[in-house]
């Protein structure tokens, strides 16, 4: 998330970047969490070695909203 607001040339806050900033972050933590609830274990326990369900990476993904395009 950025830690200062982007300010256009008017001076105004983009207030459509910070609410996707808010989602993607929103979406990046449900997603984490769904897939430990899903596997029954946290990542990098060791009870998930070997158990024939693993973290096997990930791929980027983009959503459309109305505030615009979250890219991964």
């Amino acid at each position: 998330m950025k830690s200062i607001p982007e300010k256009p040339n008017n001076g105004q806050v983009n207030f459509d970047d910070m609410i996707n900033d808010l989602i993607k972050n929103f979406l990046e933590k449900l997603l984490k969490s769904e897939l430990t609830e899903f596997l029954n274990y946290d990542k990098y326990e060791v009870t998930g070695k070997n158990s024939g369900n693993n973290r096997n990476g990930n791929y980027s993904r983009n959503f459309q909203t109305k505030y615009g395009v979250i890219e991964n």
